[in-house]
């Protein structure tokens, strides 16, 4: 009997946000949406960039993502996105 797997790539875009001011909280992260390639999901990180005044980074390993500070009354902090390769084995 031969077993086969069928293998779905998909490329979601996160959202992170990060707090200065409670070091110790987790991030919130949000998926927040999913695309068929990379490329479709940068041309999303090109549109946010255009929206807002965001930093335009790579991380070691050549990811890119988007980096901007946000200031509340009693806090700070930093929204992420970046575009991230999810693999579904079924």
């Amino acid at each position: 009997m031969i077993f086969y797997k069928i293998i779905m790539i998909k490329i979601a875009l996160l959202m992170i946000v990060t707090s200065i001011a409670d070091t110790s909280k987790v991030p919130d992260v949000s998926v927040t949406g999913l695309y068929k390639d990379i490329k479709t999901c940068n041309k999303v990180l090109d549109d946010i960039k255009l929206s807002f005044e965001v930093e335009d980074l790579l991380d070691n390993k050549k990811n890119r993502f988007l980096k901007m500070n946000i200031r509340q009354a009693h806090q700070e902090g930093s929204i992420y996105w970046i575009c991230k390769e999810k693999v579904d084995y079924k």
